[in-house]
Parts: structure tokens; C-alpha cells; sequence
């Protein structure tokens, strides 16, 4: 039974949280992201982190061309009370009238100036969604964390890239330089 002392915490699923939005509770561009069954506020991106996005975004959409498609900050449903908003993500074939799943992902994408660790928080959240590739693009550090290999709600490999080094993409022939991500 809970008590003040210890309360019971309801956490909300993500269709809640959908029709939260539809009914006009949350609003569409409310800065908050369900992650765990909890709404996290998040703050707003600062100026290299957005042009780090659009870059990388446009790069991203001109090698999936055909094959794909490059959604930035939108709603992935990751699990039944997770609906992160990774800020780019790399989807397979046309998105359905609903948040796509993270199987349907062929890359989630998270960009830190200074949110390192809620972006690393996030990565358990993408693994037991099913995303198979999660990149960390830490611009302070100057590095890529790159998790592969989901099980069980945890990534089996994380791999640091420094800025000379290359990283694959996913589904694709093509190889770029870290450093190249990072402007």
C-alpha cells in the first residue's frame, strides 16, 4: 500500500502520452520526451548542437535516398512507456500514420553538447526498443559512441571513436571520418 513516505508511482505508457497529445493536455512542441513511463522535460538544443543536426541530417538523407528515410525529432516508439525524440533517426521504407518502431530504425542518432548523460540514459531505452545502431555524437568530447548488438535492454558492444577515426553506416557501403560529423 503506499503511503507519503512511499508512494506508488504510475508510470504512463505511450499510448497515453499519444492521446495526451491528441487531446490537447501535452502539446505538440512541449519540450518533454516519455522515457521510462515518466515525462522528462528537456532543454532546448543550443546553436551547435542544431547545426551539428541539420548536417548531419542532410548527409544522412542524401546516402538513404531510395532505401529510407531521416526523421529529425520526432517521437520513436521505443517500448510500452518509452517515446524518446532522438534527434535523428534513419528509418526503413515510408513511416505509417503512428511513431515508428525501433526495429523499424536503421540508426538512432543523439547529438550532446551537454547532455552526455541523459543521452547515455537513453541508450538502455534504444536497446530494449530494438534499435540495432545507436550513435552518440558527443560534441565536447570531440568523439562517437557507437552501441551495437541490443540484448535484453543493453547494448553487447560500445565502441569510442575519436574524431580521426571512421565509422560505417548502417545498411550502406559508405564510411566517414568522425571529424567529418562534427562540424
Amino acid at each position: 500500500m503506499a503511503t507519503l513516505e512511499h508512494p506508488t508511482i504510475r508510470r504512463l505508457t505511450a499510448d497515453e502520452a499519444m492521446r495526451m497529445v491528441e487531446a490537447g493536455i501535452l502539446g505538440e512542441d512541449e519540450p518533454v520526451e516519455l522515457l521510462d513511463g515518466m515525462l522528462v522535460e528537456m532543454s532546448p538544443p543550443g546553436a551547435e548542437h542544431v547545426d551539428a543536426t541539420i548536417n548531419l541530417a542532410e548527409r544522412l538523407r542524401e546516402v538513404y535516398v531510395g532505401r529510407g528515410r531521416v526523421r529529425e525529432e520526432k517521437p520513436l516508439a521505443a517500448g510500452a512507456y518509452s517515446l524518446p525524440e532522438p534527434d535523428i533517426v534513419v528509418l526503413r521504407g515510408a513511416v505509417a500514420k503512428r511513431p515508428p518502431t525501433g526495429a523499424e530504425a536503421v540508426l538512432v542518432v543523439e547529438i550532446a553538447w551537454s547532455s552526455q548523460r541523459e543521452n547515455r540514459r537513453k541508450a538502455s531505452i534504444y536497446a530494449a526498443g530494438g534499435v540495432e545502431v545507436y550513435w552518440l555524437l558527443d560534441l565536447a568530447a570531440r568523439q562517437l559512441e557507437l552501441r551495437t548488438m541490443p540484448v535484453d535492454g543493453a547494448y553487447l558492444v560500445t565502441r569510442i571513436l575519436s574524431e580521426d577515426e571512421v565509422v560505417e553506416l548502417p545498411e550502406s557501403d559508405e564510411r566517414w571520418v568522425v571529424r567529418d560529423l562534427l562540424s
